[in-house]
């Protein structure tokens, strides 16, 4: 038995532990489903699935919406409803949290496998799934519920830090002043269906170098996952959190920590420091292909003195790497080592041996005594145990589906009385294991002749392998007869259809709980005081015009600067300062309005507010006995040149 693996096999194989480990995961699942319908090899159509059903169920829902934030509530609330709307709403909402599901289960699966080489590929899922995460939140938005409220509120001091962004608005939030969020919420609708063809983009971007890519999952996971969908919005259908108007502080809402798992920090650390964890956390996403290098194999070299054109190796390289290039006048098979991860599935597929893999010698077939068997392994394929007391002939390949079947017709005519293939049982390459079944099974070029017994072939999947097996087949009697016989598969092929629609319910109906868990934001035992108002100061400095042209003149004076102002609050009960702080002018100049915002937790039951300009002391506003209210919040605006109490709710 050739027990020679060469060192880069060996390291091929340490950084492949993570590929089998997913497999031996998946197995269990594989009785159920069968290895081809297995949901954990199918995550990344799965999450495309429900991509498209959020964007179909949200384009029918959109037709009973009102885009009015004073209406929007209750047509969510008239769509709910009734049955089959509310139905479809549902269905809209679960599908978009299990996307986030799924999708961060593809990215976790990638990261196990190391299948991460393709720069391209992997930063284009991670701009996906941030962009996954935006259409969810701004569709949270436009129910105009207490939640929607508390999104608009964070969403506003998250960019309060911007200079070109209104700190005020997250008080206009609280406040539901819809005259300010009007407009916001106009653009969260206009983002939410933007977005979602943006990710249609990202999706082709991210599939773009991988050949016959599988987009959706097979036919008949789709239909358990659109049953299982479906059943689930039928027994748990959504619901909204009171209307915004309610209250002007959400004390109480639901937390879907699907999309609001970013939200949550906010109320752990301060609005800089969750600025710099999402782009610190963006970026390590990012640079994970450079973090944690995977390393491909050499590429394949092609011999193009042997090459007949017969483009077989072109249609079958899963990564696009080989083209058919006129060269010399002649048509040949041009390789393009950036693509080539050394995978050999075009060995397989050439009839005329002009490829071949530098790190996987050639083998060369010379008569001899016939083994009982001969093994092709996979590189990805753990050393198999074998038999004692048999001649057994083990043979390394980078795939299984390198393994010619040429080659195994002259093993079986001058070198062994049967062959067993080692595969993994969800291909590394993808398509490797099913080129090759379809080879031996006489379905796809080049084709096991039909001179030669396919029964004594067996392809044996990672998790059905044993010895006990293998010896079973190699002590199957076979007829020496010319009939084409069938090679036999060891695999996943029975599927239950009940039993893995009920798994995917169940599985499904697990996630419901983390969309609707409550999360307190505001405490409503506490005094929450809020300044908010936007506020022009008196004129500091003005500009001179010494343009001579009198119509180049300004008939007013044209403001340099505008005064600061300062913000003070005082204990009414001590006269005490609790707090203070200084706002100045917005732009280059201090020329601009500014914004005046306060968030305050106070203990005192009532207090006293000055706001003063610094340049103008005489320029004094000040709202004395202000009482503090728990839970609503107390909120002070500037209005008809006076602070005073906004209006509750």
């Amino acid at each position: 038995m050739d027990k020679h693996i060469d060192d880069h096999t060996n390291a091929i194989k340490e950084r492949t532990r993570g590929h089998r480990f997913v497999q031996k995961l998946s197995s269990p699942l594989g009785k159920i489903y069968s290895t081809n319908l297995n949901p954990l090899y199918n995550l990344g159509g799965i999450a495309i699935l429900l991509f498209v059903i959020a964007c179909i169920s949200g384009i029918y829902v959109f037709i009973f919406y009102n885009i009015n934030p004073r209406h929007a509530w209750d047509s969510v609330e008239a769509m709910s409803a009734n049955i089959f709307n509310g139905w479809m709403r549902t269905i809209h909402r679960y599908s978009s949290d299990l996307l986030v599901v799924f999708i961060l289960l593809h990215l976790v699966h990638t990261l196990i496998t190391s299948k991460f080489k393709r720069l391209v590929s992997w930063i284009s899922g991670v701009i996906s799934f941030l962009i996954v995460i935006i259409i969810g939140v701004t569709g949270f938005i436009l129910v105009w519920d207490q939640k929607a409220k508390l999104t608009g509120y964070l969403t506003a001091r998250l960019f309060s830090t911007l200079p070109i962004f209104d700190p005020s608005i997250a008080g206009a939030f609280l406040m539901n002043d819809l005259d300010t969020v009007g407009g916001f919420f106009k653009v969260a609708l206009f983002g939410h269906i933007a977005f979602s063809l943006v990710t249609v983009i990202i999706i082709w971007i991210h599939v773009l170098r991988i050949s016959k890519p599988k987009i959706f999952p097979p036919k008949k996971l789709m239909i358990y996952c659109v049953i299982a969908l479906g059943t689930v919005s039928i027994l748990f259908p959504v619901k909204s959190d009171p209307p915004a108007q309610s209250s002007n502080l959400p004390t109480e809402t639901t937390f879907d920590w699907y999309y609001y798992f970013g939200y949550y920090l906010m109320k752990l650390f301060s609005v800089n420091q969750n600025w710099m964890i999402m782009i610190g956390s963006g970026l390590l996403l990012c640079i994970i292909p450079y973090i944690i290098k995977r390393k491909n194999r050499e590429p394949v070299f092609i011999d193009l003195d042997k090459c007949d054109a017969c483009n077989l190796c072109s249609y079958d390289c899963p990564y696009e790497a080989i083209d058919m290039l006129t060269t010399d006048g002649k048509r040949k098979a041009i390789l393009s080592p950036d693509k080539c991860v050394g995978c050999g599935i075009c060995i397989g597929s050439c009839d005329e041996h002009a490829i071949s893999h530098p790190l996987f010698p050639v083998v060369h077939l010379a008569p001899r005594e016939k083994a009982d068997v001969t093994l092709y392994s996979c590189s990805y394929f753990p050393d198999p145990e074998l038999p004692d007391n048999l001649d057994i002939v083990h043979y390394r390949v980078p795939c299984i589906g390198s393994v010619m079947p040429g080659d195994v017709q002259q093993m079986l005519e001058h070198n062994s009385r049967k062959v067993a293939l080692l595969s993994c049982e969800d291909c590394y390459y993808r398509l490797g294991k099913t080129w090759a079944i379809s080879r031996f099974l006489r379905k796809r070029a080049p084709l096991f002749s039909k001179k030669y017994n396919a029964s004594k072939l067996k392809l044996f999947t990672l998790t059905q392998y044993s010895k006990e097996k293998l010896l079973d087949f190699i002590h199957q009697n076979v007829e020496e007869d010319k009939q084409p016989g069938q090679m036999a598969v060891a695999d996943r092929e029975k599927t239950r259809p009940f039993l893995a629609v009920l798994l995917l319910t169940a599985f499904f109906a697990l996630t419901i709980p983390l969309s609707s868990t409550v999360v307190r934001f505001f405490n409503p035992a506490e005094k929450t005081l809020f300044v908010n108002f936007k506020y022009i100061s008196t004129p500091q400095e003005y500009e001179q015009n010494k343009s001579v042209a009198k119509h180049m003149q300004s008939t007013t004076p044209v403001v340099k600067k505008r005064s600061p102002v300062v913000l003070k609050v005082f204990s009414a009960q001590s006269d005490g300062l609790i707090f203070e702080k200084e706002f100045t002018p917005r732009g280059v100049r201090q020329d601009i309005a500014m914004f005046i915002y306060a968030q305050l937790e106070l203990k005192e039951d009532f207090v006293n507010i000055q706001l003063q300009e610094t340049a103008f002391p005489e320029k004094l506003y000040i709202l004395n006995n202000v009482q503090l209210k728990k839970g609503d919040g107390t909120f002070v605006v500037f209005k008809d040149n006076n602070l005073v109490l906004a209006d509750a709710k």
